[in-house]
């Protein structure tokens, strides 16, 4: 997540382990980013350097081959245990109607987890201002150049896989396993902390990441509709990715320039 204060930054370079929101755990080299040189980024597996735009290319590419081998994962996962990961009750119905009303409760479902990301813009929190350094320092840089619509491609992608597995394979199976009549708080709360898990970068970072899972667990059981939670998680990635690019010390930087 990313916060109100957005200084001018120059970073040493380090190694470090990101598995992003709803991303891939990806291990990457970050030198110096200066936007005196586009050529900030170093390949760790000893490749040429490259530009920012060039970075951005194989961020988009490699986070929608990955978030959409999830779902090929969930089916594969849930052929094997007996669940089927693409449970909607809108859909089953044939109608058009229920459909759309499907996507509407998650597009309104979207709506408080966005009032709660700007409100952690402004937060006071010291250790929010730690995770907003950094997203900052590590995450942002990654999709500086990346367009609009890639990135609604990237959490499309995210939307689709993550909650295929999580929420339609992992949260029903539990549900299967524990029976109808122990009900929903444990299936929900366990494939939440393991959702938080996977979205480890910090200890702020995984309570974040546990209760947006809790969230979107709870949408799927109340509706029994996979694609709630799939439009919940797509448009709050994508709204987030937009902001961190717009917001990032090195875009706002270069608008003030022009």
């Amino acid at each position: 997540m990313v916060s109100g204060s957005k200084p001018s930054r120059s970073y040493e370079s380090m190694n470090v382990c990101l598995p992003l929101a709803s991303f891939f755990p990806l291990s990457v080299r970050f030198i110096v980013f200066d936007d005196q040189d586009d050529y900030d980024f170093e390949d760790p597996y000893g490749g040429n350097e490259m530009t920012a735009r060039e970075r951005a290319e194989g961020f988009i590419l490699k986070a929608v081959l990955f978030e959409s081998a999830l779902a090929f994962v969930a089916v594969g996962i849930g052929a094997l245990i007996g669940v089927a990961p693409w449970i909607s009750s809108s859909w089953d119905t044939g109608g058009v109607v229920p459909i759309l009303t499907s996507l509407g409760l998650g597009a309104l479902g979207t709506i408080p987890l966005l009032i709660a990301f700007m409100a952690m813009q402004y937060s006071s929190f010291s250790s929010l201002d730690d995770l907003q350094e950094y997203m900052d320092r590590y995450i942002a840089p990654l999709f500086r150049e990346a367009t609009i619509f890639e990135l609604g491609l990237v959490s499309l992608a995210a939307g689709l896989g993550e909650e295929a597995l999580f929420r339609g394979v992992i949260q029903t199976f539990l549900q299967q396993l524990m029976g109808s009549g122990a009900g929903p708080v444990v299936p929900i709360a366990l494939t939440s902390l393991l959702f938080g898990v996977v979205h480890y970068m910090t200890k702020e970072y995984f309570i974040i990441a546990s209760i947006m899972g809790a969230y979107l667990g709870i949408w799927f059981w109340w509706t029994g509709d996979i694609i709630v939670p799939i439009v919940i998680h797509a448009l709050y990635d994508w709204f987030a990715l937009v902001y961190m690019r717009q917001t990032s010390p090195e875009v706002a930087a270069k608008s003030e320039e022009d």
